[in-house]
Formats: structure tokens, C-alpha cells, sequence
């Protein structure tokens, strides 16, 4: 009912503008050792006329069971800009349900200094049948910006993302995943905008 809630939030609100894109990503996650493991992602977003590729290498701790500690770094391309992106986060799985909160430092080369942005995100992984080969994926995430040399005012909320897909679970080490989200921003001098995104993802576990 939480998530429900979450994923009903922004949709009462009315955009001005509407747009659609399509995310195709993969990833791999090596565990090092008991407590240690390394996320490789890329992922492609194709967007009208800008698309953008984003990619990401994560290390995380296990500092107790189901937290985990980590930081790493992007790179995110596009027509207009490149970016550089350091983040640290914290991450609680509580099977069911996990929680992520990032940290990000966004170093763009059309601004001067770096933008400081706070992610927030819930997910629920709700099994469909006994063998766990099939789930449920359903999340929110909130975006706040915590600093932007160029922005009116800080400390705001300035995007929402909701998803909804299933997952499958092809062997113990690979997995596949369709979603749709919808990302629902609220620039400070423009009217809202939501974008529409299906979302193929595959995912290898080493």
C-alpha cells in the first residue's frame, strides 16, 4: 500500500509537456569477497534527439546484514554536455524491501562548479510464485538538489521517478527485467515535465 501510494503521488499533478524515451541497460555485480562486491551498469537512453549514454562502477561494503556501505563514480554522455558523477550511498535490504539513499556530485563542463544532489529510493520485489523465477519490481525515488551554482533556490525537490515491471530470473546468475517509469520533474523556470520510459534490463551476477 506504501508503494502504491508512492507510485500514485505525482500523477494528480497536470504537465505541460509530455515525452518518450526508451532505457536499455545491463550490468554485472562481482562479489569480491564476504563483505565486498563491484557493480559494473551501462545504460543507453534513447531520448528525442539527445540521447545519452550513462556509465557507472559502484564498491560496496557489508557493514551488517543487509547494509551495505559504498561509493563510486559515472560518466554520462550526450549531445550537449558530458558529466562526471562521484556518489556514496547506503543501502538496506530487507528482503522484500529495499532502501537505497545516494549521495551525488555532479561535475558538468557547462557549469563553473560542482551540483550536489540527494537521492532517495524504496523498492519492493515481490515474489509471484514459490520457485522466486518470477517477480513483481514496483519503486519511487526522489531526487532533491542539495546545491546548484545556478539554481533559484536549494535544498528542493526536483524529480520523481515511479517503475512498475517484472522480473525474471533466467539461471541463478542472469536475470531480465521489462519496466515502465515515469520520471515527473519540475524545472525552476519551465513547465513540468514528464517523460514515459520502457525499460529493458539484463542483469549477470559473477
Amino acid at each position: 500500500m506504501l508503494t502504491l501510494a508512492l507510485l500514485a503521488f505525482p500523477c494528480s499533478v497536470q504537465a505541460a509537456r509530455d515525452e518518450g524515451q526508451t532505457w536499455l541497460s545491463t550490468g554485472v555485480v562481482a562479489q569480491i569477497d564476504d563483505n565486498d562486491r563491484v557493480s559494473i551498469e551501462m545504460n543507453y537512453r534513447l531520448r528525442p534527439g539527445n540521447d545519452q549514454l550513462l556509465q557507472r562502477l559502484t564498491i560496496d561494503h557489508r557493514v551488517a546484514d543487509g547494509v551495505h556501505l559504498g561509493g563510486g563514480f559515472a560518466f554520462a554522455t550526450s549531445r550537449p554536455q558530458k558529466e562526471m558523477r562521484f556518489h556514496q550511498q547506503l543501502v538496506v535490504d530487507l528482503g522484500v524491501l529495499q532502501s537505497r539513499t545516494r549521495l551525488e556530485q555532479r561535475y558538468i563542463d557547462s557549469a563553473a562548479r560542482p551540483a550536489w544532489r540527494l537521492r532517495e529510493r524504496i523498492q519492493l520485489d515481490i515474489p509471484l510464485e514459490r520457485e522466486r523465477n518470477w517477480l513483481l519490481v514496483t519503486s519511487a525515488e526522489f531526487f532533491f538538489e542539495l546545491h546548484r551554482p545556478s539554481a533559484v533556490k536549494d535544498s528542493e525537490l526536483v524529480t520523481t521517478r515511479q517503475l512498475i515491471g517484472l522480473r525474471h530470473v533466467l539461471t541463478p546468475r542472469l536475470g531480465i527485467q521489462f519496466s515502465y517509469m515515469r520520471q515527473h520533474s519540475f524545472p525552476d523556470d519551465r513547465p513540468d515535465e514528464v517523460v514515459h520510459v520502457p525499460w529493458l534490463a539484463i542483469a549477470w551476477r559473477l
